[in-house]
């Protein structure tokens, strides 16, 4: 398995296009794909805007949603029992042991795999013109993981971090990354015929939480 590591702003970047099987891939998009037919796709990013609150009334208002896109979190699906859901399941193995140590080896930072809170799983799904502006997460590393059926019939949807490393979208390709590192999805473009047809970018987020 050939992992690389990327440094940008001293923050580390890994990915890799082989932590996961096809098959294990493939079982993970067709997941996907029941859960956006099932209609259960919808806003549900937790908080993805940016806002204030005035100092003399107390009044909280948003300035600008960061994310145009539908998502899901794993958890409100599945709420009795995680061991039905084949994506939990596969993503699981981010927690093996020999994987943090070699991450660890890598870069000091992702010893914090190991003092985890709890794992946040997010599905999102981008269609055309969907994308996600520059944002950080609250968590010890995200770990993003992108789906899509082929062939490939969208262009864009490119992952952005701290405004100068470009990670193309590549169908299982696998992100370990600091939370707080900056961080942005740009447009998916599709040709028309093509919208709204479940043939956009899936991403399967895990955050490793404080």
């Amino acid at each position: 398995m050939e992992f690389r590591l990327d440094v940008v702003n001293n923050i580390p970047v890994v990915y890799t296009d082989e932590f996961y099987s096809e098959e294990e891939v493939q079982a993970m998009y067709d997941e996907a794909e029941k859960v956006r037919l099932l209609g259960l796709l919808g806003d549900d990013t937790g908080g993805a805007q940016i806002t204030y609150k005035d100092s003399k009334t107390g009044k909280v208002e948003t300035v600008e949603e960061l994310s145009k896109n539908q998502s899901v979190w794993y958890s409100k699906i599945y709420s009795g029992d995680n061991r039905i859901s084949d994506t939990l399941n596969i993503t699981s193995k981010i927690y093996d042991k020999n994987l943090i140590a070699y991450l660890q080896s890598l870069n000091p930072y992702f010893v914090t795999m190991n003092y985890h809170k709890g794992t946040s799983i997010l599905l999102s799904y981008y269609d055309e013109s969907e994308h996600y502006k520059p944002h950080r997460d609250s968590c010890f590393v995200t770990v993003l993981t992108w789906l899509y059926k082929e062939p490939k019939t969208f262009e864009g949807g490119e992952f952005i971090i701290e405004d100068e490393l470009k990670i193309d979208c590549v169908r299982g390709r696998t992100v370990f990354m600091p939370g707080y590192a900056l961080h942005e999805v740009k447009p998916v473009v599709m040709p028309k015929d093509k919208q709204g047809k479940g043939l956009g970018r899936y991403t399967v987020s895990i955050f490793v939480d404080k």
